[in-house]
């Protein structure tokens, strides 16, 4: 997808060409990579995003500068700014074989990141039967649960994925889990119209009670380890004044949301939000800035130009869009003709929207919001930033009351 390109491209940044490690790898030149790990300062420095050499590599689909890298000593624990490991990248992108390399090191199998996504989970969550069996092998915990309360059989579920269903039961998984927003696996998978053998299948496993197991805090994922910036350093957007606002144009704190239209976490994060406006009604106001992942969601990036296009119009109907995508993420695998309906489904202007969509300011926003997204190191999402403090993931609102309840007494 030429979007996707244009992201990546500018993500690479300037250093593309250059002789750094990161550069190298992005530019496919084994001989300037194999030059580089031969200084340990540069196998494992992270570049711009916090991401070391060999997630670089992951993510850029390089096979033999993986195998490579891994072989001259480069850190297979090391994480990236958002707290993803190699192995994680690796399930996130269903790179089996990485996987396998990866386990073959003694990987920690259930090292989450800022979402609490372990790598079981992702493989749930992509569908990827091989992978799952892998890491279930290797020693990854059935019922570790993400930042929605969400364990890798619930996923499965709501997937309608009967064959890693059924491996995740065989494996003592517990069907009677229940999330943050009271869904269980069964509930999931009756409302997304399920397969009546996986629902039944589930029914049979919650009643026996044969996997259950108690909600401890051993079930509770591996947590992230933390960035200096992200603890210490109060951040500052930038706040352009022609940017639409949500709320109170002139409340006292400001709610900066770096999101993705695609990802289920930002689905999340923006029903959160919707009861943080409501509890503060006046004295906050929402900026939404972007930061779509095209390697894991494809069309995050069409959503966000059409949000800002469609702002460019109106801004009411821009907060229609935002609210439509996210009730119905599912609905995203229509891709631009879903866009396209939704869009004319709110009276926008449709000979304009596709001016709009080429407008320099469109674009220029989603640029610049990449680049700030660099400067903080958010490289996943959601991320917030209220009065100089950031909240990382898919977090309770009760996180975010305790920030605004901080800055209002300030």
């Amino acid at each position: 997808m030429a979007l996707a390109g244009a992201l990546l491209a500018f993500l690479a940044g300037p250093n593309a060409a250059a002789t750094d490690i990161h550069g190298a790898i992005r530019a496919g030149d084994v001989e300037a990579v194999r030059a580089a790990a031969s200084d340990n300062s540069e196998l494992n420095r992270p570049d711009n995003w916090g991401r070391t050499p060999l997630i670089v590599a992951l993510q850029q689909g390089r096979t033999a500068l993986v195998e490579m890298l891994v072989g001259r000593g480069a850190s297979v624990s090391a994480t990236d700014a958002w707290g993803r490991t190699p192995l994680l990248v690796a399930t996130q992108l269903k790179n089996t074989a990485a996987i396998r390399l990866l386990l073959e090191q003694k990987v920690d199998v259930n090292a989450a990141n800022k979402n609490d996504i372990t790598p079981l989970i992702s493989a749930a969550q992509t569908g990827n039967a091989e992978a799952l069996q892998l890491l279930l092998a290797a020693g990854a915990a059935p019922d570790r649960t993400d930042n929605l309360g969400w364990t890798a059989l619930m996923w499965a579920a709501s997937r309608n994925n009967l064959p890693i269903v059924k491996m995740l039961l065989d494996k003592g998984a517990d069907a009677r889990w229940v999330a943050r927003d009271q869904s269980t696996a069964v509930s999931l998978a009756r409302g997304r119209g399920a397969d009546a053998a996986l629902i039944a299948a589930l029914e049979s496993a919650a009643q026996s009670g044969a996997t259950a197991r108690p909600a401890t805090a051993a079930a509770q994922p591996a947590a992230p380890k933390p960035t200096a910036a992200a603890a210490t350093a109060r951040l500052t957007p930038a706040l352009d004044p022609a940017r639409i606002i949500r709320g109170n144009p002139r409340a006292a704190i400001t709610i900066f949301e770096y999101t993705d239209f695609q990802c289920p976490y930002c689905g999340y994060g923006a029903k959160t939000l919707n009861e943080v406006m409501a509890r503060y009604e006046g004295q906050v106001r929402l900026v939404v800035k972007h930061l779509p992942l095209p390697l894991l969601h494809p069309m995050a990036m069409a959503c966000a130009q059409y949000f800002e296009a469609i702002s460019l119009q109106s801004p009411d109907k821009a907060w229609a869009f935002y609210d439509r995508i996210f009730e119905d993420q599912r609905a995203l695998a229509g891709a631009e003709p879903f866009l396209q309906k939704v869009a004319a489904g709110l009276g926008v202007d449709m000979g304009r929207l596709q001016q709009d969509l080429r407008n320099p300011v469109t674009q220029g926003r989603i640029a610049a919001d990449l680049k700030e997204s660099e400067r903080f190191k958010f490289d996943g999402v959601p991320a917030f930033i209220i009065d100089g403090e950031a909240i990382e993931g898919a977090q309770p609102a009760d996180r975010f009351f305790a920030v605004i309840d901080k800055a209002l007494h300030r």
